[in-house]
């Protein structure tokens, strides 16, 4: 009967033991999933990041065609571009066509497709234009000459700090758009006739991270003596203007 006893003890001992060693394997082998589990999820990240910068610029690429699009259909027949304004307002008692009036003919010709447009509370006037970045859209006239013939449009587009998207703009080929210089504004200002090679537009990009607005510029006689300032004066290799 002892030795039955002695026995049983050896039993529960083993298997306390072998309990023990069990739980061991398995904390080791859950620290080894989990570690598995975080490299996928920094890797799932990284990836969807980058997923979603390029859908951006997909999407950013389709809205400025579109646009180009509706404001060349909208005022061909009128032969110029007055009328094609709704910005910010930059200056005291700034008025017509601006976000601060509503833009009531850009929102009246549906130039703008609805994802981009901001209305007001009674539904009528535009209050702001976003893009797929969350800056700010404007459109105006070139006013260039010393005649004031509206002869060319432009679709400024506000990247502020996203230098990646700014490159991938600005290195898209515009010309099938009909985007006759494309450039930025910031400290410097760059025109550049697309398609604008890597190495100008890491340059044009990088002038003033914190502020980068693209300025796509429609219907510009680049040739044109009243043209000012001319592409010469604000290349990259004269420093812009």
């Amino acid at each position: 009967m002892r030795n039955l006893e002695i026995k049983n003890i050896d039993c529960h001992a083993a298997l306390a033991m072998t309990k023990n060693a069990q739980s061991g394997r398995s904390m080791i082998e859950m620290l080894g999933v989990l570690a598995i589990i975080g490299v996928l999820s920094v890797g799932g990240i990284a990836g969807y990041s980058k997923a979603m910068q390029k859908y951006r610029v997909n999407k950013a690429i389709e809205q400025i065609t579109l646009i180009a699009g509706n404001v060349r259909a909208f005022w061909g027949p009128q032969k110029n571009y007055i009328g094609v304004r709704c910005c910010s307002c930059r200056a005291d008692g700034c008025t017509g066509q601006t976000f601060k009036d509503g833009c009531p003919i850009i929102k009246k010709a549906k130039i703008l497709p609805d994802e981009m447009i901001t209305l007001d509370s009674t539904g009528k006037l535009i209050t702001s234009i976003t893009n797929p970045f969350g800056g700010v859209v404007e459109l105006y006239t070139e006013n260039k000459t010393t005649d004031n013939d509206n002869q060319a449009f432009s679709i400024r587009y506000q990247l502020d700090g996203n230098i990646e998207a700014c490159i991938e703009l600005l290195t898209h080929d515009w010309t099938n758009a009909g985007a006759s210089i494309v450039g930025t504004s910031s400290d410097n200002v760059f025109y550049v006739r697309p398609p604008v090679n890597l190495d100008d537009a890491i340059t044009m990009c990088e002038d003033d991270p914190a502020l980068i607005n693209i300025d796509f510029r429609f219907d510009v006689d680049v040739n044109s003596a009243l043209w000012q300032p001319s592409l010469s004066d604000c290349s990259i290799a004269n420093g812009g203007c």
